[in-house]
């Protein structure tokens, strides 16, 4: 078997920890009724999935819920929405992370947006006050390639545009889908549960 030299990471659910309930609540509270059939903790559904794949913007995404809320929803108001979903982020979590990159190549492979990314590329990510960006050598957002998970697609965007060779490859993903997915390339996967300690884990496997 051959050892592994990546790690890839999922990010909702494995390294933030998620409240999808929080995020209904909030989308809710600023006038979207449909809110619990859209909004989803591994795929989204709807317009929701549309700027998660990069379908659409920002704009159109306030414009959409602007129609769907029979309101007026400024940007503002979305980032709220979509904050809902963040509990924390283990600063333990990024800091093995760092760890990691002493010895592996470390990636991030998450189905997310141009608002999640916003706060995630700021200073205000983590609390050593460090953006999202710090913590990876690469990161694939499915808004910025155009693809979410499971779709085999981005998996094989990602092999293809990294030179990973997937039998060196390490996924850790919550999804059950999206692992089984990983599995059809021949990656090797972990599937940790929300708010999990998965250093231990992962450190048996490499």
């Amino acid at each position: 078997m051959s050892s592994i030299k990546n790690v890839v990471f999922d990010l909702g659910g494995v390294i933030i920890t998620l409240n999808r309930e929080c995020a209904v609540k909030r989308f809710e509270e600023i006038g979207l009724k449909s809110a619990n059939e859209l909004i989803d903790p591994y795929e989204q559904r709807g317009f929701f999935l549309d700027v998660e794949n990069g379908k659409i913007g920002v704009e159109e995404f306030c414009q959409q819920l602007t129609e769907h809320a029979g309101r007026e929803i400024s940007k503002e108001q979305a980032l709220y929405g979509w904050l809902g979903f963040v509990v924390e982020v283990p600063q333990y979590k990024l800091d093995y992370i760092l760890e990691l990159r002493k010895q592996y190549k470390v990636y991030l492979l998450s189905n997310t947006n141009p608002f999640i990314q916003e706060w995630a590329r700021s200073s205000a990510f983590s609390a050593a006050g460090r953006p999202i960006g710090d913590y990876f050598d690469k990161m694939y957002a499915s808004y910025e390639v155009g693809i979410t998970k499971p779709d085999p697609a981005i998996y094989e965007y990602m092999l293809n545009d990294s030179g990973m060779i997937p039998a060196e490859t390490l996924f850790v993903d919550d999804g059950r889908l999206n692992i089984e997915a990983a599995h059809t390339f021949g990656i090797r996967t972990y599937q940790p549960e929300n708010n999990e300690d998965w250093r231990e884990a992962i450190d048996r496997l490499l």
